[in-house]
């Protein structure tokens, strides 16, 4: 019974929109490097790994301003959606994460707006509260990643080529969204060489927990 209260009282103390004209408004980011702190504990020490796959060929992730609350375009705060390790430590299994983003990462290098998620603008969102919207992006991107597992990756759960953060966020861009890969912005298609041999890499360099 307390339970259920506390959730009617979150849905009455639902947020108010900050900023109109940013609603909905989408943004991919591009972090520096696997160390970004929403990717797992699992690091490696400056070197090897750093060295090899450069600052460009880090993690990537989207972010939808539900409640237009960023400041600007080079600040977005939201949902962060993205693929991430389910445990880093220990496998190289892949899964689902959505997080409230609510400041940048030390990590962060890029950040682009590349359009309005208006596709998920459904009867059920839009006579929604902002419990019910934030829950409904989160199912709606859980069941693209499914679909992103089954149809791009074969199925395949384990990182590699095709199934990584770069062409997860990618998929939920054009096929989820109807977004354009923006130009600025390396495709993670183009240039992507180090996950041949990230695992040979693995075994051999140094590890430590992610402090930053």
């Amino acid at each position: 019974m307390g339970n259920y209260f506390f959730k009617e009282k979150e849905k009455e103390m639902s947020l108010v929109e900050v900023n109109q004209e940013r609603v909905l408004d989408v943004y991919l980011n591009v972090y520096s490097n696997s160390s970004d702190e929403l990717i797992g504990a699992r690091i490696y020490k400056k070197g090897t790994v750093e060295e090899y796959i450069g600052t460009n060929a880090g993690h990537y992730s989207i972010i939808i301003d539900k409640n237009g609350e960023s400041d600007d375009d080079d600040h977005p705060v939201g949902l962060e959606i993205h693929l991430v390790m389910k445990d880093a430590m220990n496998s190289i299994e892949t899964g689902f994460q959505v997080t409230q983003r609510s400041s940048n990462s030390t990590k962060l290098i890029k950040t682009v707006k590349v359009g309005k998620a208006l596709l998920i603008k459904t009867k059920e969102y839009v006579e929604g509260d902002d419990c019910d919207r934030d829950i409904n992006i989160r199912n709606r991107f859980h069941e693209s990643f499914y679909t992103f597992i089954k149809e791009i990756c074969g199925g395949d759960n384990a990182w590699g080529r095709k199934n990584n953060c770069h062409n997860f966020a990618k998929y939920c861009l054009e096929e989820e969204l109807h977004l354009k890969w923006p130009e600025t912005v390396q495709s993670p298609c183009d240039n992507y060489p180090f996950l041949l041999d990230i695992l040979k890499i693995q075994k051999s360099a140094s590890i430590q927990t992610n402090q930053s």
